[in-house]
């Protein structure tokens, strides 16, 4: 039992790693009829967080690709880890991880069913991105 607990415990804190991190994108809102995707990181990632992101690059790369050349949608990540970034953050009540869809004064915050969904039910995850994007 001892060495089950320590191997769980290695688990758990080898999950969330620290990776290089990832310089923020200019910290400005989308343009007037823009959509912007922007995701919220920190420097610290974990299977979730990873599966989060190769979710939306995928998306940016096959359905998405021609409104994010269009200029139609942006896509911007954050590093919250940088202290200009946190507080870039706030005015979308962003403290932690995040994914937010917004549009002029739409706002919509996928977190929570971004971290729901995202392991268990990948396919479910990605119908409610899509969903939210083609909503504006």
């Amino acid at each position: 039992m001892r060495f089950f607990l320590i191997g769980l415990l290695v688990t758990v804190l080898g999950a969330c790693v620290e990776q290089t991190p990832v310089k923020s994108d200019k910290l400005v809102l989308p343009e007037q009829g823009q959509i912007g995707l922007y995701y919220f990181r920190t420097s610290v990632r974990c299977e979730t967080c990873n599966a989060i992101e190769k979710i939306i690059q995928d998306e940016l790369a096959g359905k998405y690709r021609g409104d994010l050349k269009s200029g139609r949608l942006v896509f911007r990540q954050f590093n919250l880890d940088e202290a200009d970034c946190a507080k870039f953050a706030g005015q979308f009540d962003v403290v932690f991880k995040s994914l937010v869809v917004l549009k002029d004064s739409q706002q919509v915050n996928l977190t929570e069913e971004a971290f729901l969904y995202v392991l268990p039910k990948p396919e479910k995850f990605k119908a409610i991105l899509e969903q939210t994007i083609d909503q504006f």
